[in-house]
């Protein structure tokens, strides 16, 4: 009986989770493949200031207004770099464009019912990663960031060129990933460039990315919901009011679950019984460091740079979320 009681709720929590975090996915992958489509990169370019600060702030700017998810924007940092951006301004944006954007802060605000300390925490620490990261890189050439190869690579990390926006610069072919986007298997805007294919186009991206999200979504809802459902008492109550195992052991959840920055609240909110500071640190950190993001760094960056992305944000994370539990006193 007891099996049956955990199996409902397992498959209640899942439930609950993908159904709340769903529009935002589908919102979030449409004004994504519409920048895609329409948003002329080289005109961005032109606009960004050179100076260090000026461009890693100017990069945190554009990031907030970009509706992205960090699955696509590591190949648009790298192209970016690659096509004259200073790197302080593209790194700062890949880190914080999936957290400060309209979308990820509306995805927040929902999942946690109205509460807007959550979600102004969480933009502050990604804003201070993305900083410190981004400054660190303005001060870098993009020989020293990006590893070199002889073929182009388009922003979303397909492979596939673009057509007549696309630049060649000096970078692998990169085959479709499991963790990217598959929306350039046919590039429309390639073969058709007028305005209805670009909105094909921007649509075809939209799908594609829903898809390849919602995949990702439901894996990481099965993962809260067994944890809810089937990790003793005993366990979760060490981990719920100690900041020592709390705080460390989300910031591991984020990594391993790998979830969506506009679907990832959805599934911090379900640890309700856990300090304020231990879902900070899960949704601060997920974005900015987990597994899918490693794997598509070690294919367009240098080990320096993969080593600084793993490493800063990480420790930024860890060292604001334990002053906050401290002074919070382990508070949900």
């Amino acid at each position: 009986m007891n099996a049956l009681h955990n199996l409902d709720l397992f498959a209640q929590a899942t439930l609950s989770i993908v159904l709340e975090a769903v529009p935002f996915l589908l919102l979030g992958s449409v004004a994504s493949g519409l920048v895609e489509a329409f948003v002329p990169r080289e005109r961005l370019e032109r606009l960004l200031p050179k100076g260090r600060l000026a461009s890693t702030l100017a990069g945190l700017g554009i990031g907030a207004l970009t509706p992205c998810c960090e699955c696509g924007v590591v190949y648009l940092a790298r192209r970016l770099i690659g096509k004259g951006v200073p790197p302080g301004a593209a790194v700062a944006f890949m880190l914080a464009a999936p957290v400060i954007n309209p979308v990820s802060i509306l995805a927040t605000l929902v999942a946690f019912r109205g509460e807007a300390t959550m979600a102004v925490w969480r933009c502050a620490l990604v804003i201070i990663a993305g900083l410190v990261v981004g400054y660190w890189a303005g001060g870098k050439k993009a020989p020293a960031l990006l590893l070199a190869a002889a073929a182009p690579v388009p922003a979303c990390g397909c492979g596939q060129d673009h057509g007549p926006d696309h630049v060649h610069v000096a970078a692998p072919t990169v085959p479709g990933s499991p963790f990217g986007s598959l929306a350039d298997a046919v590039p429309l805007a390639a073969i058709l460039p007028g305005r209805r294919e670009k909105i094909a186009s921007a649509m075809h991206h939209a799908m594609a990315d829903f898809l390849g999200m919602a995949t990702v979504l439901i894996v990481g809802s099965m993962v809260a919901a067994a944890f809810k459902a089937y990790v003793p008492v005993s366990v979760v109550m060490a981990m719920e009011n100690d900041l020592v195992l709390a705080i460390p052991g989300m910031m591991g959840l984020a990594v391993v679950l790998s979830l969506c920055s506009q679907a990832d609240a959805f599934v911090a909110a379900s640890f309700s019984t856990f300090p304020q500071a231990a879902k900070l640190a899960f949704l601060a950190l997920g974005p900015m460091l987990d597994l899918k993001l490693m794997l598509m760094w070690r294919q367009v960056f240098t080990p320096r740079l993969v080593g600084v992305l793993t490493v800063v944000p990480a420790a930024i994370v860890f060292a604001a979320t334990t002053i906050l539990g401290v002074i919070t006193g382990g508070a949900p």
